[in-house]
């Protein structure tokens, strides 16, 4: 089947973001979008890197421009498409998925630029086989959420849906387990028995698992705390998931 254009590029808008992923010789531009009169000595920099390695850059009017990065306020009249042969959808990966040992960790509401791009960084090094990452109700793959990754974007699994309930229900009827992580309640993670082919989910930064969620969750699993601490940052949680995954795999 083929890729929806949105599972094939990601855009990234802004001067200094734009510039920094052109000179980037290992991330691979499909083409720039940049407005009329855009000028400046940045704007020369990126038409000569365009130049010099044959990237289409395509001139339209500023309103184009905000409709292609959905950003008017902070595109500065440039954007720029991104190939990633990584990134799929969630249900389509599902679909084809073969293995027979299959870890995911999947995004329920974090809304956080930051967050969201540490845990893609930090799922990515520890060997999760993908990122569920929702359209609605969580942050989108911006300027911010690549910074925050470090550039690891371009290189994870990440599986796009528009929302999170319609790809745990497929992923159960392919024989997932759901895993819900809790602050409060849950068996220890580091105990716990772990599916072979198992959704790791995380909830938003203040609420948690949404109740969709809950409803089709297998398991809770709790991260146990010492000195009083009542709970750890999401993106924080996400390493003590994935590492312990890793570490069983060893």
């Amino acid at each position: 089947m083929a890729k929806h254009p949105r599972d094939q590029f990601l855009t990234v808008y802004g001067r200094k973001p734009v510039i920094e992923v052109l000179q980037d010789d290992s991330i691979r531009v499909a083409k720039v979008l940049l407005a009329h009169k855009a000028k400046g000595d940045i704007i020369k920099q990126i038409l000569d890197i365009c130049t010099a390695k044959g990237i289409e850059c395509i001139r339209m009017t500023p309103d184009e421009v905000s409709r292609i990065s959905k950003n008017p306020k902070q595109d500065q009249g440039i954007a720029a498409d991104i190939h990633t042969p990584q990134m799929d959808d969630a249900l389509d990966y599902l679909e084809q998925q073969q293995q027979k040992k299959v870890k995911l960790v999947a995004l329920d509401g974090i809304t956080t630029p930051a967050n969201v791009g540490m845990i893609i960084r930090t799922c990515t090094a520890l060997g999760i086989d993908g990122i569920i990452l929702p359209r609605k109700g969580s942050a989108k793959l911006n300027s911010l959420v690549i910074k925050a990754s470090a550039g690891v974007v371009f290189k994870s699994v990440i599986l796009k849906t528009e929302r999170l309930t319609p790809v745990l229900k497929k992923a159960k009827e392919n024989n997932f387990a759901i895993y819900s992580l809790s602050g409060e309640q849950g068996v220890n993670i580091y105990t716990a028995d772990f599916a072979d082919k198992a959704i790791f989910v995380l909830g938003n930064e203040s609420l948690g698992v949404s109740e969709s969620t809950e409803s089709l969750t297998t398991q809770h699993f709790s991260i146990p705390m010492a000195n009083g601490v009542e709970s750890l940052n999401v993106a924080c949680a996400a390493t003590v998931v994935a590492s312990e995954i890793m570490r069983r795999n060893l």
